[in-house]
């Protein structure tokens, strides 16, 4: 009968695999506010070189019948962005892990042609995959909230307001506020391994 009455154990639990570090981090992505001067720090400027490819591209894009799913790097030449791609990818692979690009006038094109435009300069990139278990290539911000209480992914205004108090503090890049936050851990508490 005590044998009925024994209380079974949860199974062993590994620990967490992140590794601990006890020395700061030195690397330009683990930044903080702090790091920045002033925007120009993290921001590349298109010039009008930058447009006028873009907007040669575009109108290919569009004379050849592509869609977003169709769209392939040699769909998307532009010569005089390859400085700024080349820029953008030591940023993001090798640097503070994100950029601000400007002077793009967004409204001179549709929703879908700027969806093309970030795709196409993705594609000189890496490789583009789905952004949701919807399958979205690209993911856009609407509240959903009037049309469905429970909407989730950045879908509701609660979670618009979390997702912009974290950008504004400087959270753009979770890769990189990830180093940031061990960085900063690791010089409070150097006596953690």
């Amino acid at each position: 009968m005590s044998e009925l009455r024994q209380v079974s154990r949860a199974p062993e639990i590994d620990p967490p695999s992140t590794p601990v570090y006890g020395t700061p981090i030195d690397h330009p992505s683990a930044w903080t506010v702090a790091d920045f001067k002033t925007p120009a720090d993290y921001t590349i400027e298109l010039d009008a070189a930058h447009r006028r490819d873009i907007e040669h591209a575009i109108r290919q894009i569009k004379t050849a019948g592509l869609g977003l799913d169709d769209l392939q790097r040699e769909h998307f030449e532009v010569p005089s962005l390859r400085p700024v791609i080349d820029e953008i990818r030591r940023q993001i692979g090798d640097g503070r892990g994100f950029v601000v690009v400007r002077r793009l006038p967004v409204e001179d094109y549709s929703k879908d042609e700027i969806g093309m435009i970030f795709w196409g300069i993705g594609t000189h990139l890496g490789r583009g995959l789905s952004q949701s278990v919807l399958g979205d290539r690209l993911g856009h911000v609407k509240d959903f909230s009037r049309e469905d209480p429970l909407a989730r992914a950045y879908r509701n205004k609660q979670e618009l307001v979390t997702a912009h108090r974290f950008l504004r503090s400087g959270g753009a890049s979770l890769s990189a506020r990830r180093e940031a936050g061990r960085r900063i851990a690791a010089h409070q508490r150097p006596h953690r391994p």
